[in-house]
């Protein structure tokens, strides 16, 4: 029944194109991210509506699906009857303008991105999931939702399951639903990094009909490594970027062509961002602020502004605020706890050039023979810091700080010439000629990074948190080079983008397309030790050597070099055919790789001897046929009135087992 996601797409699009954009320009593509984001709502609206009649399940998810095409479907015969179109008119004016689109890319620039999605689509559809935080978190949300029947709280030992924000999740809840299947997931980020590639080319035109600059703009963007790597994820920062882009584009376009299509969708996209992800807020602030500032200042916007910020308001909370209370009923915080330690606390305005400079240097680190380059920047990190009087390492700024060489896993991966090429655009912002409302994209684009960096601290996974801002610095990088280099240089800057690119689609630490387990065997070797590059690559490297997902087991891929141990763990719990298993884990426990390898029609899970604000959501009825500890639970213990004892232990994981 999967059919009837894309069916629904269809219909949406169709109906956005005849009753908003016909007539405007980019019709096709003002159709699709209207039409996404009208269905991202359902999605999120439906949940949680679902949830309350404890409804989440096969066929209530089906018929929501159906309710909704049929709805989709008589709209569109009114529509269509009103104006007097077809769908094979319609249809033929998409081909007309993509065809347009690609001409003005060029197909060189068509091969490049053609090759690169082509390969990433693959592994998401092919790739098991097994990101470590989705495995921790992201996806292991879904087996206790449906369990259940609602997407309440439960009793977990993993707290970011139970209070970071939940849409993606909603997605991935319906498409398993729907499908019985796993393959869909990584499609959600995939999905929206193409649409995000349609908003960065629709703010480009905003401001330059220049092909050169689309054409940098969009390779810049669909190049960066942290981008290539998490669009193989089902991770959430390409998601909640794609709402961060929506609402830029709506607000620039609102104020350039007054589509007041466009200013309504902003509350959509705020809705739902924010219930993707916290970041989101920080992002958008700069530009909503102009945006409010236009409209005050303009007469003929001016009349919308209160219908609109309380649409704003209303749909936010109205969305957000059941999650929120369900996790302030537990943690006594409507974000939970587990997040604090990202945030930044300020003694001075050092602290705030300390953030700022060590999530840029972040970004700056690179290989080079005896690791001199990285040495030379750390050197210049530290002497800025021993000039402002405080230590470079602040357990209050973050992380101890760390130069990043070169890595292909999604989570630590960073944008070495994608940072370089920002750097350099902010002399040609200011010197170059743009129009007013490019630079005022420009400067509020930066202005988004230094409102991060004031409320979230170095990390170093920080990259990933860095993606909107990248993204959002596309048509700045686009204009600005654009501007200044000839054509053959624009296409050489995005062969070279490029060329630094696929090996991050192809090598992936994750999930590689080509085994990384022959690549840093056979080739990479030679290489590290001739140029003294000092790079590891044995097991500690997050399994570095992994084998192609094309060949590579699901629990290979869970658990690489640790596989074997597990395995024998498993299999001794299958042997005892439990239909009730528990967990004691800990907070970076793999729970969903757990719940795929040993899920069983009629078989239950459930946290157990849970330590956090959560344990009172445990049920005192739940007695586990066995308990998996991946926490050293001593020799036996009781538990709901049922004593356990020690079975077996196998690499850093014990099983218990009821005493007869």
């Amino acid at each position: 029944m999967i059919f009837l996601i894309p069916t629904a797409m269809g219909l949406a699009t169709a109906n956005c194109y005849v009753a908003f954009y016909r007539n405007v320009e980019q019709p096709f593509r003002r159709s699709l991210i209207s039409a996404a984001i009208l269905i991202f709502l359902f999605i999120a609206c439906s949940t949680e509506v679902l949830g309350l009649f404890k409804l989440i399940n096969r066929v209530a998810i089906a018929v929501s699906w159906a309710l909704l095409d049929i709805a989709l479907a008589i709209t569109w015969f009114r529509l269509k009857s009103t104006h007097g179109l077809t769908f094979p008119t319609i249809a033929k004016h998409w081909l007309n303008g993509t065809r347009n689109f690609c001409q003005e890319l060029g197909t060189f620039t068509i091969a490049m991105l053609a090759v690169l999605s082509s390969v990433t689509l693959v592994v998401a559809i092919a790739a098991i999931p097994n990101n470590q935080d989705s495995l921790s978190y992201h996806l292991s949300r879904l087996g206790y939702w449906i369990q259940q029947g609602n997407v309440a709280h439960y009793a977990s030992h993993i707290e970011r399951s139970i209070s970071f924000s939940p849409f993606s999740e909603y997605v991935h809840l319906h498409t398993f639903l729907l499908s019985g299947s796993e393959r869909y997931f990584q499609l959600l980020q995939w999905g929206c990094l193409a649409g995000v590639l349609a908003l960065i080319s629709m703010i480009i035109r905003l401001f330059s009909n220049s092909p050169a600059t689309l054409r940098i703009g969009l390779c810049f963007a669909a190049t960066l490594p942290i981008v290539v790597l998490e669009s193989m994820t089902t991770q959430n920062d390409l998601v909640v970027a794609f709402f961060i882009l929506a609402t830029v584009f709506f607000v620039f376009d609102y104020i350039r062509n007054n589509h007041l299509a466009s200013l309504y969708l902003i509350p959509l996209c705020c809705a739902v961002g924010m219930m993707t992800k916290g970041t989101f807020l920080f992002y958008v602030l700069p530009f909503g602020t102009y945006l409010l500032i236009s409209m005050l200042r303009k007469p003929v916007l001016r009349k919308h502004i209160v219908t609109f910020t309380a649409a704003s308001l209303i749909l936010t909370l109205a969305l957000n605020v059941p999650y929120w209370y369900r996790t302030y009923e537990i943690f006594a915080s409507p974000v939970g706890t587990i997040s604090s330690g990202n945030q930044n606390t300020f003694t001075g305005p050092a602290d705030y050039i300390s953030s700022v400079s060590k999530h840029t240097f972040l970004h700056l680190g690179f290989v080079s023979p005896g690791n001199r380059y990285n040495d030379f920047l750390l050197n210049q990190l530290r002497n800025l810091h021993t000039a402002m009087g405080i230590p470079l390492d602040v357990p209050r700024l973050g992380m101890p700080f760390k130069m990043n060489k070169l890595n292909f896993n999604e989570d630590f991966a960073h944008n070495f010439f994608g940072i370089w090429l920002i750097i350099f655009s902010i002399p040609l912002l200011i010197f170059t000629r743009l129009p007013k409302t490019a630079k005022w994209y420009g400067w509020l684009t930066f202005l988004s990074i230094l409102v991060f960096c004031f409320f979230i601290s170095y990390q170093t996974y920080g990259s990933r948190l860095h993606i909107p801002f990248f993204l959002l610095t596309a048509p700045v990088v686009g204009l600005t080079y654009g501007s200044v280099l000839s054509a053959w240089s624009t296409r050489l800057l995005s062969f070279l983008l490029w060329v630094a690119a696929l090996p991050f689609a192809l090598l992936s630490s994750a999930h590689p397309f080509l085994s990384t387990k022959w690549f840093f065997e056979k080739i990479f070797p030679p290489i590290n030790s001739a140029l003294h590059l000092n790079i590891r690559v044995d097991a500690a490297n997050l399994n570095l050597k992994q084998e192609s997902v094309f060949y590579a087991s699901p629990g290979r891929l869970f658990w690489g070099d640790h596989w074997p141990g597990t395995e024998t763990l498993l299999k001794q719990v299958n042997a005892l055919n439990p239909q009730k298993i528990g967990f004691v884990f800990t907070e970076a426990s793999f729970d969903y790789a757990y719940q795929f390898l040993l899920r069983k029609p009629g078989r239950a899970f459930a946290h157990v001897r849970v330590a956090n604000p959560s344990r009172v959501l445990e049920d005192p009825a739940f007695q586990p046929d066995v308990i998996i500890a991946e926490k050293n639970e001593g020799a036996g213990f009781d538990y709901h009135e049922k004593s356990y004892r020690l079975a077996m232990e196998s690499d850093g994981k014990w099983l218990y087992v009821p005493i007869k």
